[in-house]
């Protein structure tokens, strides 16, 4: 019966890598990836599909009361132009989009969520 550390050494004979040089390009992959969902081009990819869904979703009226912008200095930073009404609209295409997104953009969306939600409830009070 084969143990564990004669199936790593068989494989490490036939593909020549070392556990350790595994565990490195698995960490660098990782990081990496990470790293490329901050991507700007990424992030406003992204804002652009919720902004056309979202435009898509909301009632005739709305359609022209959503729009974002991206800074052009600061590229991670956004302009949202919304109407109050359609933040709910805008909110369920978010979350049906993280899904799809890579992590740390959909760490980033989640983080818009909030600010809408806060902001929302300022108007609120």
């Amino acid at each position: 019966m084969p143990t564990f550390y004669s199936d790593l050494t068989k494989l490490v004979q036939m593909y020549g890598y070392d556990p350790m040089d595994l565990a490195t390009h698995k960490i660098e992959t990782s990081i990496k990836d990470l790293k490329e969902g901050l991507d700007p081009e990424i992030i406003a990819y992204w804002y652009k599909r919720v902004e056309d869904r979202a435009i898509e979703t909301v009632p005739s009226h709305l359609k022209d009361k959503i729009h974002f912008e991206q800074n052009r200095l600061l590229w991670m930073k956004f302009k949202l132009n919304v109407s109050r009404r359609a933040v709910p609209f805008i909110m369920q295409v978010i979350e049906d989009y993280i899904p799809l997104m890579p992590y740390t953009t959909g760490l980033y969306f989640r983080k818009i969520q909030n600010i809408l939600t806060e902001e929302m409830d300022k108007e609120l009070r």
